[in-house]
């Protein structure tokens, strides 16, 4: 799906809350990638899901309203694919030439894909270069990859609303590769530590397991995103959605946090006062009785994520988890998944480790959210 880059793009998540976008340029003088301006938006509830825009009118000018938003310079655009529209297989093919690997690609895989490969667009990423070995069943020497298929019409449908808003598509992109090539700086490590990102949206859940900057292991769970408990709040409250996904940032996981009373100057070296815990009327009870078993089933997922990754990779373990997405901003739940799942956790800032302009150094974010967009804009890992 991605070929080599050179000069300034402009990388695109596309989000079902919002779009978020980073010009991002390769930097000679410093031997890295720079991050020259950024921007977020949100969107209305309904707009894009499933990373597939359904009202096509209010997307195209949400995209003109971004670009003014982030004064971009370059209308050149790689765009993200939400995980849950991709399809993603380990496969062990013949050997050849990476070129001549790439052009027969569409037709070994045939056989593999669920649907016909000449309605896809394709991609891969070699995870090993297998020498023939007959007592292991292979005659001659093999390729195993990673392969990632999306509905070629889905990039042609983007692609035409990206032109609409005056923008140049040109490449499209797994978002899952972008968050790798981020949080790796679009490097690729010499280290031998396997790590993984969870990111969890709005409407799903995706695990991308990574060594040295490589993809190895991808799953998306459906129906797992932050968007469920809002719904589930908003049934059973019978609130707007604004409303509820108000009502459930400001409660999170516990509730509102114990309040402590100031302490005199003169009593300083006095018994402390106990924290008070605010009284929790009903719609925060019931907030606090939805939002736990939901994030029961984020852990649980997350769980049997890196039980498969471990039963298919015998041998290699996770050493971090990195933690991203809007709904992972949700007070409570990190630690709770630092908590349950014996490998430690981290939610990286997407700037760390990159120049940025004075401009983006004045304004940039403490979260992750624009991580994804800035691993699109970055070229092949270097």
């Amino acid at each position: 799906m991605r070929e080599g880059l050179s000069g300034s793009f402009v990388g695109l998540d596309i989000g079902a809350t919002g779009l978020r976008a980073a010009s991002v340029s390769w930097d000679d003088s410093s031997g890295t990638y720079r991050v020259g301006r950024f921007a977020a938006l949100d969107l209305p509830p309904g707009v894009v899901v499933n990373g597939v825009p359904r009202e096509a009118k209010t997307f195209v000018s949400a995209l003109r309203r971004l670009w003014r938003q982030g004064r971009f310079t370059s209308r050149r655009v790689v765009f993200g694919l939400a995980d849950s529209g991709l399809l993603t297989r380990q496969v062990d093919l013949p050997w050849m030439p990476p070129q001549d690997f790439s052009s027969a690609l569409r037709y070994q895989v045939a056989d593999v894909l669920p649907v016909d490969p000449a309605t896809t667009t394709l991609g891969y990423h070699v995870l090993a270069e297998l020498p023939a070995d007959p007592a292991a069943g292979r005659d001659t020497d093999m390729n195993r990859i990673l392969l990632v298929a999306g509905d070629r019409q889905d990039v042609v449908d983007m692609s035409t609303l990206l032109r609409k808003a005056g923008l140049e598509p040109r490449n499209a992109d797994a978002t899952s590769f972008g968050l790798i090539r981020a949080i790796c700086k679009g490097r690729l490590t010499a280290s031998d530590s396997v790590h993984a990102i969870v990111d969890l949206g709005a409407d799903h859940l995706t695990m991308a397991i990574y060594r040295s900057g490589q993809p190895l292991f991808l799953r998306t769970v459906s129906n797992v995103g932050g968007a469920k408990a809002t719904s589930t709040i908003t049934e059973s409250l019978s609130l707007e959605t604004d409303s509820a996904e108000q009502l459930k940032r400001a409660t999170g996981l516990n509730g509102p946090p114990p309040l402590v009373a100031p302490l005199a100057e003169s009593s300083v070296f006095a018994s402390l006062p106990a924290p008070v815990a605010p009284t929790q009327d009903g719609p925060t009870k019931a907030v606090i009785s939805i939002v736990n078993p939901w994030a029961s089933t984020v852990v649980a997922e997350i769980r049997n994520s890196l039980d498969y990754f471990r039963s298919s990779h015998p041998g290699s373990t996770v050493e971090r988890l990195a933690l991203v997405g809007r709904s992972m901003d949700l007070t409570g739940l990190p630690e709770r998944i630092a908590t349950e799942i014996a490998v430690p956790v981290e939610q990286p800032d997407p700037f760390a480790g990159l120049p940025v302009s004075s401009r983006v150094e004045r304004q940039r974010p403490q979260d992750s959210v624009l991580l994804a967009a800035i691993g699109l804009a970055m070229g092949r890992p270097r």
